[in-house]
């Protein structure tokens, strides 16, 4: 009976890790594009993976079962190649649009069916970076899904009064699952500096599963260039990361923007970019996620609707902006939450041990959440000697590229701290503003929340949490009796 699926074997790959294996695994799956097979990879082989600057692109299901996959950056052709691509069968198209507001429902593409659809407006900068690594801002950029009918959702978060730049992409991709394998990066020897590798999955499609893929670090030394990404999810709709076991990378510093300043670089295991529904199922890592020589595995920009339940990593961080996220049943590490955006932010059933804040608003993007907060049933373990459950600064000296809001309708529901260093003569908050006021006199002042309703917030040794270091801020709290 003849097997339908493909193997690495069959295209010359040996599987002794010693032997390059990434021509053959490249073939392969050139071939099972074409007749539309599976690839499934030897239990027990282990493939070595060059440094090559190609790419093995997926548009089938891969089980890569028990083998083990040795991807070697010592020594790379191009550090931004990513050795998988997981691709869409459709191309983009370049659309021309008129301006948009961030207020319309719908959207004529001027296509028939359901597409993914980015935009730009190069000509108004947003995310204008204070701090260590100060910028010069990023282009406004939105992605949405447009139905039939010409729907939008999620919501588009700017006004566009020019679109410089459009493109829409079919959504009606095969399901693919991406399963199984051991895969060991080798990591780079570069000096530290900010000099991205980008060496591993790169998705850019809809309707995508990855699931039971472990992946592992060796050779980290003293130094060494940050990585993007093991997943990387660009510019992709409905992907679903379930049941994986990942690696954080070890915390290189490098000179900032300001001379004679260090800064830390991240470098991330889990990496999304306009990328719209993207699920993390009963994710974990395998350092301690209380080890803080190692940075969080996860980061985002740009996303709208993504979902962590039940998983067991050092944070959540959304980084340049995100539309509604959910966090439900985790556990998250040593830099906890951190997070600017839009829409809805849920927190629920989750425990935190974040080393600052409880959740904390990025003050290098204006501690900017324009939305709805809920915080229920959390438990929050610190060692710290004051306590902030959301702190965040704004100074209101500096143009982010938007007008910054602290949230507008904040709920929370049941918090229990436990910090056994605290001082019983300590200043704990809700609200903690650090290095200044939201004076509204500042040209860049932000506004304060709509409403604040709480309850249920209780420390281990009953220390009082009062509202705010700048309780004028939110005048509108009230606690639910």
């Amino acid at each position: 009976m003849a097997r339908n699926y493909l193997t690495y074997e069959e295209f010359g790959a040996k599987g002794d890790g010693v032997h390059d294996d990434f021509p053959s695994i490249i073939a392969c799956h050139e071939e099972a594009n074409i007749r539309n097979l599976p690839v499934r990879a030897r239990d027990g082989a282990s493939y070595y993976i060059s440094g090559s600057s190609k790419t093995a692109i997926i548009k089938t299901d891969v089980d890569f079962s028990k083998a083990k996959f040795i991807i070697d950056d010592r020594n790379v052709e191009s550090r931004e190649s990513y050795v998988f691509t997981v691709l869409s069968d459709h191309e983009p198209i370049e659309l021309k649009l008129n301006p948009i507001k961030r207020t319309d429902s719908k959207v004529d593409i001027g296509l028939a069916g359901n597409y993914y659809v980015k935009i730009k407006n190069q000509n108004k900068k947003i995310y204008i970076r204070k701090g260590l690594n100060m910028n010069n801002g990023t282009s406004t950029v939105d992605a949405f899904i447009v139905n039939k009918n010409g729907e939008v959702f999620p919501s588009i978060n700017w006004d566009y009064p020019e679109v410089t730049y459009a493109y829409a992409r079919c959504t009606d991709d095969s399901p693919i699952t991406v399963k199984g394998g051991h895969f060991v990066t080798v990591a780079n020897e570069e000096e530290s500096f900010y000099r991205y590798y980008q060496r591993g999955f790169l998705v850019n499609r809809s309707h995508v599963l990855f699931t039971d893929v472990y992946h592992t670090v060796d050779n980290e030394g003293e130094h060494g260039a940050p990585y993007h990404g093991f997943i990387r999810v660009n510019d992709s709709y409905d992907v679903t990361i379930k049941d994986c076991l990942l690696t954080p990378r070890f915390i290189y510093k490098t000179e900032s923007q300001i001379p004679g300043q260090t800064v830390s670089m991240g470098s991330y295991d889990l990496s999304f970019w306009c990328s719209i529904d993207v699920r993390c199922l009963n994710v974990k890592q395998t350092i301690d996620i209380k080890d803080a020589k190692y940075w969080g595995i996860y980061t985002s920009n740009f996303c709208k609707n993504l979902i962590l339940e039940d998983c067991i990593i050092s944070r959540f961080d959304a980084h340049q902006g995100v539309t509604n996220a959910t966090i439900r049943r985790c556990t998250l590490g040593h830099q906890g939450v951190q997070l600017i955006g839009h829409g809805d932010f849920i927190l629920e059933d989750t425990t935190l041990y974040s080393r600052t804040d409880m959740i904390y608003l990025r003050c290098d993007y204006g501690s900017l959440w324009d939305g709805n907060i809920t915080v229920k049933n959390c438990d929050w373990y610190t060692q710290n000697v004051k306590l902030a459950i959301i702190g965040g600064n704004n100074v209101g000296d500096h143009d982010y590229g938007y007008l910054c809001r602290f949230g507008k309708n904040i709920t929370l529901d049941g918090i229990r701290v436990h910090a056994p260093n605290l001082g019983s003569e300590q200043d704990h908050y809700l609200f903690l503003i650090k290095n200044g006021s939201f004076d509204p006199k500042m040209p860049f002042a932000e506004f304060p929340p709509e409403k604040l309703l709480y309850r249920g917030i209780v420390v281990d040794n009953g220390t009082k949490v009062q509202i705010s270091n700048h309780p004028e801020f939110f005048k509108n709290a009230e606690e639910i009796k």
